[in-house]
């Protein structure tokens, strides 16, 4: 079973995810979600970047933890993570990693993400700092 899967979001043949418009480049985005549950954002340093809705204002997101129920947006498409889920996992999480983790448990702090070098951890599919020796 695997720690975590990765999904890329973009107009690109190759995109698990395809959306198909101008203002969404071939890969824009990557989803991971990691056997705990944990759904993670990730712009891929698109042109016309990825939004999450907080209040009545679209925030500029480069790479944060979300919930399944959050609105988002790439470039000038709107839709939901959850949207989003059904196109990957149309019979759930717990189905598609293969366990029976609860799909609606999430972290969501802007405080939590990682500055300077990172890596992506193994174990969970999440951003994480790199570990100066």
């Amino acid at each position: 079973m695997p720690l975590f899967k990765t999904f890329t979001i973009g107009s690109g043949r190759s995109c698990d995810i395809k959306l198909d418009r101008s203002s969404i480049a071939a890969i824009h985005a990557e989803l991971v979600i990691a056997k705990n549950g944990k759904l993670h954002l990730t712009d891929r340093g698109s042109e016309t970047g990825t939004f999450r809705k907080q209040g009545e204002q679209w925030v500029a997101l480069v790479q944060e933890y979300i919930q399944p129920t959050e609105p988002v947006r790439f470039g000038d498409y709107h839709t939901s993570v959850s949207t989003l889920l059904n196109i990957i996992a149309p019979d759930g999480i717990d189905v598609l990693l293969g366990n029976g983790v609860n799909s609606n448990g999430g972290y969501s702090s802007k405080d939590a993400l990682p500055t300077g070098r990172v890596r992506r951890s193994i174990e969970t599919g999440e951003i994480v700092p790199v570990k100066d020796d």
